[in-house]
């Protein structure tokens, strides 16, 4: 039987190993402290995980996956999970200052800029964001640049105003104001964008970057599907977990009289919403077979995580 906990640590041990001193150095002491604290902050790590969980399904697909992955074996796609990993910490960071959810927890600790101000929080996110595509310029020791620039271009699409950014956008627009138009459509695109958006790219470029196009698709859907569904698992935690459990404020969004998923369908309507993703997503990987067990096993912890 697959043990996901087993697989999620072993995983986390390369990304964690990966990710100590990446951004050691700056001419701040100050901001440097403040970008390690929260890219090395811990949490579920899913993204990075997802692209570790890519690449190895395709690599056995070439017959040149032997041995389990450590962090020397897997070089040459650790800057691409850490990537992803610097740009959605910076996210984070940015999501917690007072001009946007304005929240004085992450993780069960207190936020950046609870920390080191609204200043140097916002300049360590700004640092993240443009890090890690000096991240992405590592991939070109290891993969022909036609297919690192058309990584970097994905991941800049997805992490911008048509991607994560713009489904911030969509989610402050769905706060605190007269919700005409704020339906169940209007939720996915968020969803979509904000959350979505990295996650299927963490699934999606390792195809790219091995030039397995006709694998992009199937992995779009699958990440795609599973976003949404985080989403959804989010705002149902949102208002049934503790201050505790979530390691961040409960209740946030009923405070900022937003719609959420839990507010238009119920507590178990939005729960059979999340199982419809993630039964989307496994149709889209189905054809993978036993190497696909570990992608199978991340859905279904997203939509039945307890926080």
């Amino acid at each position: 039987m697959f043990n996901l906990a087993e697989y999620l640590k072993s995983k986390s041990i390369i990304i964690e190993k990966a990710l100590k001193g990446i951004l050691s150095e700056c001419v701040s002491g100050t901001l440097c402290d403040s970008i390690n604290y929260s890219l090395t902050s811990g949490g579920k790590r899913i993204r990075p995980v997802l692209v570790l969980t890519a690449w190895d399904i395709l690599r056995i697909d070439d017959g040149k996956n032997k041995q389990k992955m450590t962090l020397e074996n897997c070089k040459e796609i650790i800057p691409l999970a850490c990537a992803l990993e610097m740009i959605h910490a910076y996210s984070l960071v940015h999501d917690d200052l007072p001009a946007m959810d304005n929240d004085d927890l992450r993780r069960g600790k207190p936020t950046n800029h609870k920390v080191y101000g609204d200043a140097i929080a916002i300049l360590a996110g700004d640092a993240l964001l443009t890090q890690a595509f000096n991240e992405l310029y590592k991939l070109s020791a290891c993969y022909p640049a036609d297919k690192v620039l058309k990584t970097i271009k994905y991941i800049a699409d997805a992490s911008g105003m048509n991607g994560m950014v713009g489904g911030q956008a969509l989610d402050i627009q769905n706060d605190g104001i007269t919700k005409v138009g704020i339906d169940e459509a209007y939720l996915y695109r968020t969803s979509s964008c904000k959350t979505g958006a990295l996650i299927t790219a963490s699934v999606a470029t390792p195809a790219i970057l091995l030039g397995r196009d006709k694998d992009v698709k199937n992995f779009e859907g699958y990440g795609k599907a599973i976003g949404v569904a985080f989403q959804i698992v989010d705002d149902v935690l949102g208002v049934t977990a503790s201050r505790e459990e979530l390691g961040k404020t409960p209740n946030i969004d009923s405070d900022n009289n937003k719609v959420t998923f839990v507010s238009l369908l119920g507590i178990e309507g939005a729960k059979n919403r999340a199982k419809e993703e993630i039964k989307k997503a496994k149709n889209f990987i189905s054809g993978y077979g036993p190497k696909a067990e570990p992608l199978i096993a991340i859905a279904d912890y997203i939509v039945e995580r307890k926080f």
